[in-house]
């Protein structure tokens, strides 16, 4: 059945006025934390200490860390060289399902890369992996979950860069779709560590051949920086706002900065991803970031750039990522988003027609070699029902 919209538009005024109250308070923290930004906005080596003490006692500790640029700093872009080689990853997934008559999970990665200036037709790249059956059903539990698969898929999206990369020759930036680092659940611990040993190997062959490694958040929601005023702030915030008993409301770092960075192209500080839990047994691949504008002087859109150390200690490599990144959004007009990356994304995605071959394909060789092979669940074939519209 369609939605109840009777129901919805009941609830529409007070949804709005939450919203608008929401807002009201968003507004005025920010004021707030502006006035902090500015307070702050030279003073690295009082920031540095009072992060450091505040790690002894939190090992939790997540913030932004400036290195050498103050805090309200815009950077205007310079000019795009005249060739640049670049190449982007990504990738999707089949989860596995016991609803499906054989459960199976395929991890497809999609790449492209071009010589921008050239003139040349862009080169694709593409493999899919079908897991292991004994790495798709676990004795312990069950069906590998979900978290798991987007884990290897990430890892495999960085691992198939380095290889992808490997006859590029700089100046080159090689891209991956959303944040550089790997994300864990936290029942992963145990394993993570030797994935995350394959990533930064990874990593290290990118840096070894020095081709400039980033990934791009698009509409980022993360508050590293704001979390970093805080803690600065602490004793202004706590006689304004009683603070830090509790946040009065979540402000987000572009918020912050959609204040700074007005121009196109224009980048803010660079900043390291501080961590009082995480050991430095890679220092040249520690997470930094820095914001960047990539709309028009009539509409602004800020991204969040990452970067691993050895690129962020280099102005010249962040000068040619800012260039680089604005001049793929222009190619795609109106919609502010990397070029490379948008095609990456329609190499590597996985439609259900492919989806049922692949599964079929399964199925028939499970019979051909004498294999038995389970019913669909019945909750699966009522939505087969509804999606071929016979319901």
């Amino acid at each position: 059945m369609p939605i109840n919209l009777i129901d919805i538009r009941k609830k529409l005024p007070a949804f709005s006025e939450q919203g608008k109250l929401f807002n009201r308070r968003a507004n005025d923290y920010l004021v707030v934390l502006q006035d902090l930004l500015v307070k702050f906005s030279g003073r690295f080596n009082e920031i540095q200490k009072v992060v450091k003490q505040a790690s002894y006692t939190n090992s939790r500790l997540r913030c932004a860390l400036p290195v050498d640029e103050s805090l309200n700093q815009a950077i205007s872009v310079g000019y795009m060289p005249e060739k640049v080689n670049l190449i982007a990853t990504d990738g999707s997934q089949i989860n596995p399902s016991r609803h499906t008559r054989i459960p199976f999970c395929v991890i497809n990665i999609g790449a492209v890369e071009m010589v921008r200036g050239s003139g040349e037709t862009p080169k694709v790249h593409q493999e899919s992996l079908l897991m292991d059956y004994d790495q798709t059903t676990l004795p312990e539990t069950g069906i590998i979950s979900e978290g798991r698969v987007a884990l290897t898929r990430d890892l495999m999206e960085r691992e198939k860069l380095s290889v992808y990369a490997r006859d590029l020759r700089p100046p080159a930036i090689a891209m991956i779709d959303g944040p550089l680092e790997l994300y864990r659940e936290p029942q992963q611990t145990a394993e993570f560590g030797k994935i995350e040993e394959r990533f930064f190997l990874a990593m290290e062959k990118l840096r070894q051949r020095d081709i400039i490694t980033i990934g791009y958040v698009d509409k980022p929601g993360g508050d590293l920086f704001v979390s970093l005023l805080e803690l600065i702030g602490r004793s202004e915030l706590n006689d304004v706002l009683a603070f830090p008993t509790k946040r009065p409301v979540r402000v987000l770092d572009v918020d912050l900065f959609q204040q700074i960075l007005i121009e196109p192209g224009d980048r803010s500080a660079i900043f390291e991803v501080y961590s009082g839990q995480k050991a430095d047994d890679h220092p040249d691949q520690k997470l930094h970031f820095f914001y960047l504008n990539v709309g028009t002087t009539e509409r602004q859109h800020l991204a969040r750039v990452e970067v691993p150390a050895w690129v962020a200690a280099d102005k010249s490599k962040l000068a040619l990522i800012q260039a680089a990144l604005l001049d793929q959004t222009r190619i795609m007009g109106s919609r502010f988003y990397p070029y490379l990356l948008h095609r990456a994304h329609e190499v590597a995605l996985v439609n259900m027609d492919e989806h049922r071959h692949v599964e079929d394909m399964i199925v028939n060789e499970f019979i051909r070699a004498g294999v038995p092979v389970g019913e669909m669940s019945q909750k699966e074939r009522a939505k087969d029902l509804l999606r071929n519209g016979r319901a």
